[in-house]
């Protein structure tokens, strides 16, 4: 669809910052489209393309047919730049299977070798709204609890070294403050989680309801899988999901088949949270118990 002229996206670059900023997007084969500056040709009264591309396009669902490319941006030692838009689906949206890993393995097969070679690591640039905090690439990168922890502390930029990653949560932003004034934004209303989302970058109430912290001595623990620690309360139909594991429960792995067997020995679990019966420590250990019953 954007290799379409009229659908490109860079469009709204030459709408904002004029004719020096119209780039032409064209296809170089099935799976890779070229971003090219544009001339104009006199003759046909139209832009046309020129030069080498300065960038590439390629859809995540598709890339993993294309092996063993170089785009050769080392030979004029170019900064490359990986940017991933829209990282974060829409809920409606079917994901993409086994994305994180997906992601993973395409950014090795881009950046090829560049910092055995001596040179500067590729930057990898990925953008979002906040549609979902379980993601399948925070899933991957375990960087659910980290987004969460910004999000109680409030803090907009976060560096952390040892992953070669910085998070950046933007709250409110001046174009933010100027589009809740706009006809949707009215419409939606402020108060709104599709209105949180856009413009704030907040999630849903919907996803930290259930997340609170409770005394440990009410409750019994029933078993552990992976990370988790499972408990029961010793009085109420209500259960607890933590990282502290205690007593000696049942213990499961996080390899297929110990999940399958967890799921199909502890299945009542998995009702009491469609019930609403589950609370969490963290929204780390919500989002891991949704992916080990498998609905990911």
């Amino acid at each position: 669809m954007i290799k379409n002229d009229k659908m490109n996206p860079f469009n709204a670059l030459e709408n904002v910052l004029g004719e020096n900023y119209r780039f032409i997007v064209r296809k170089i084969n099935k799976n890779i489209s070229g971003v090219y500056h544009s001339e104009f040709n006199s003759e046909k009264q139209m832009y046309e393309p020129y030069g080498e591309p300065i960038g590439y396009l390629l859809a995540l669902s598709t890339i993993a047919n294309i092996r063993g490319f170089s785009f050769g941006m080392e030979k004029d030692g170019n900064f490359p730049v990986l940017i991933y838009d829209e990282f974060i689906g829409e809920k409606h949206e079917r994901p993409i299977s086994n994305e994180g890993m997906r992601f993973m393995n395409r950014v090795e097969t881009i950046s090829r070798n560049r910092e055995l070679n001596g040179m500067e690591p590729m930057k990898v640039l990925a953008l979002s709204n906040s549609n979902d905090l379980a993601n399948p690439l925070f899933i991957e990168l375990q960087l659910v609890s980290i987004c969460e922890k910004m999000l109680k502390t409030g803090n907009v930029i976060q560096n952390y070294p040892n992953k070669a990653l910085t998070m950046i949560l933007l709250h409110t932003t001046p174009i933010g403050e100027r589009k809740a004034e706009t006809s949707l934004y009215k419409l939606a209303g402020l108060d709104s989680d599709f209105t949180k989302m856009a413009l704030n970058n907040e999630f849903t109430q919907e996803e930290m309801i259930d997340i609170v912290s409770r005394n440990l001595k009410e409750y019994r623990p029933i078993v552990n899988v992976g990370e988790l620690a499972i408990y029961k309360h010793k009085s109420k139909k209500m259960w607890y999901v933590c990282g502290h594991q205690s007593g000696t429960p049942n213990q499961y792995e996080t390899s297929p088949m110990e999940l399958k067997r967890f799921t199909r020995d502890h299945y009542s679990i998995w009702l009491a949270y469609l019930n609403r019966r589950i609370e969490f420590e963290s929204y780390v250990y919500k989002v891991l118990l949704e992916k080990y019953f498998n609905i990911w």
